[in-house]
């Protein structure tokens, strides 16, 4: 028997003595007679750890022997709990492994109703966060149903958490994750090659799961590079091992629109094609030109000698006039949404390449503008991202990558009414232009 069961025994032998009513020969002249604590049908108690350590009691108690017990735990305010008769046979088991659980939590708390029991909270350390998660699946006592388990890592005040390339083309977690179960999604999202000396805490970023599900696998496409979380603010730098790496990745970001959530990039020019000449292969797609005359090879090529024959004191000049009459084909097109270059962007940009080749000081700008459907913020985003697709191409073909620069303006800049299809597709452009110094 239990000291908590024998300390009950001994209070309900508290005795009440009753004056008599009549004090006739042979009648007793006081009576002893035992009052126990009302009946309680809905039989319930829960116990709270407050940040501060106070545990706050609340619900019944099957005597004052207990209530005492209780009262006598660090931080106890038993003033919210009351007596009553009906306690359930597993209450002090039920209410002993509480009151462990709770020890081990920052903040948290423990409720018994009936038989049902349900806990939740912060762990203080990684330590108990751990051996909380087992025990919560193995040392229940028996006859409890355990309807809920909420336990939180500890809180971290500065979240971190890294995925690095390493030798051998794995990545290395570090850092933390809110779980051993985002630890395992992570691991299985990053591939062979993993090793993981993540720690468990929780204070994570909104998102946080979701966000490196669509972020996480571009790790793929980088040469070496790393992927970082510091102070609310993700980083992805590194090298893409092709253009068109380094544009899916831009791509996947607006697609996604990460840039809202703390995003930012630092890519290094990929490193240039074995064979530069050879134009590179972007995606095809059913989307309409706008209604203007197609571009062919032999006007591209006939602007192209044009500016290669230019004196050296007006290459300057034909070198943008060039590019405007480029820029106003308006034939770099994308799919609809996205940085993801269609068929034919590829001749123009390369006469525009060639046009660059014959003014090799000056610097250039791409410039990138969208239409006026969707989100103002998602749509500058997606305008920087089609710029730098376009820098991608140009560095690509031997265009020196500290001459390029890639701008986004978004749908702030209309060169038509964004009323009609026809002002849209004209709305949608890449501007390139010189940035000559004065």
């Amino acid at each position: 028997m239990t000291k908590l069961s024998c300390a009950r025994m001994v209070a309900s032998l508290v005795v009440l003595t009753i004056a008599p009513v009549l004090s006739t020969p042979g009648h007793a002249t006081g009576s002893v007679v035992t009052v126990p604590p009302p009946q309680v049908a809905d039989y319930w108690v829960s116990v709270s750890r407050q940040p501060g350590g106070t545990l706050v009691f609340d619900g019944y108690a099957p005597d004052e022997a207990t209530r005492a017990t209780f009262s006598q735990a660090d931080g106890a305010d038993t003033s919210w709990l009351k007596l009553g008769s009906g306690a359930p046979s597993l209450y002090d088991a039920a209410t002993a492994f509480g009151l462990a659980t709770l020890n081990r939590l920052s903040e948290g708390r423990f409720a018994l109703r009936g038989t049902v029991l349900s806990v939740s909270g912060v762990a203080n350390t990684q330590a108990d966060f751990i051996d909380l998660r087992q025990n919560l699946r193995t040392a229940v006592p028996q006859g409890t149903i355990l309807a809920m388990a909420e336990i939180s890592a500890p809180r971290i005040e500065r979240y971190t958490f890294s995925a690095r390339l390493n030798s051998g083309g794995g990545l290395a977690l570090s850092g933390y994750v809110p779980s051993p179960e985002v630890e395992n999604t992570l691991i299985d999202l990053a591939g062979a090659g993993t090793t993981s000396a993540l720690r468990y805490g929780s204070g994570e970023p909104v998102d946080f799961v979701s966000v490196l599900d669509h972020a996480l696998p571009l790790m793929s496409r980088l040469a070496d590079g790393e992927m970082r979380l510091d102070r609310g603010q993700w980083l992805l730098s590194g090298t893409p091992k092709s253009a068109a790496d380094a544009d899916s990745i831009r791509e996947t970001l607006a697609e996604h629109r990460l840039i809202e959530h703390g995003w930012s990039l630092a890519l290094a020019a990929p490193a240039p094609m074995p064979q530069p000449a050879v134009r590179p292969v972007v995606e095809t797609s059913a989307e309409p030109r706008p209604d203007r005359e197609p571009i062919v090879a032999e006007t591209l090529v006939g602007v192209a000698q044009v500016a290669a024959a230019a004196p050296d004191a007006a290459a300057l000049d034909q070198c943008r006039a060039v590019l405007d009459e480029l820029s106003d084909q308006n034939a770099i097109l994308f799919r609809s949404g996205a940085a993801v270059l269609l068929e034919g962007a590829s001749d123009i940009i390369g006469a525009m390449a060639d046009a660059l080749a014959r003014c090799p000081d000056a610097s250039v700008e791409v410039a990138g503008h969208t239409d006026s459907d969707g989100d103002a913020g998602a749509n500058l985003a997606l305008s920087v991202a089609r710029a730098e697709a376009v820098v991608s191409v140009l560095i690509n073909l031997g265009i020196a990558p500290d001459r390029l620069y890639a701008v986004g303006y978004g749908e702030s800049q209309p060169v038509a009414d964004n009323g009609s299809p026809a002002g849209k597709a004209l709305n949608r452009r890449i501007v390139v232009s010189l940035r000559v110094p004065n």
